[in-house]
């Protein structure tokens, strides 16, 4: 049995929670301003995350190998960049065939 006076709470709450979360996500992600903004030679393993720890750490040479802003709250964004740098460089790519083999001609 559910109490219908209990609903419209939760739903302010999870309303209020989403846009809280949207919010966050537009300060802006270090891991997609780190990959839109790539020049050859940045970091770009984790880059995201890496961006962050150098804004908290407020490290002037690490944050100048990006050659891109960091976000406005970089503790709020690192679980964010981190989950998104693991997606990202998680995926798999196309295997290259073995050397000496005729790669599947």
């Amino acid at each position: 049995m559910t109490c219908s006076s209990g609903t419209p709470g939760f739903l302010r709450h999870v309303r209020w929670f989403m846009g809280v979360v949207c919010l966050l996500m537009l300060s802006g992600c270090a891991t997609e301003r780190t990959l839109v903004g790539y020049r050859q030679g940045d970091p770009l393993f984790f880059s995201g995350t890496r961006l962050d720890i150098a804004a908290i750490r407020q490290n002037g040479a690490a944050l100048q190998r990006f050659h891109t802003i960091p976000p406005a709250w970089p503790w709020l964004d690192l679980p964010f960049s981190f989950t998104a740098d693991l997606v990202f460089f998680s995926l798999p790519e196309t295997p290259e065939p073995p050397p000496g083999s005729s790669g599947g001609r």
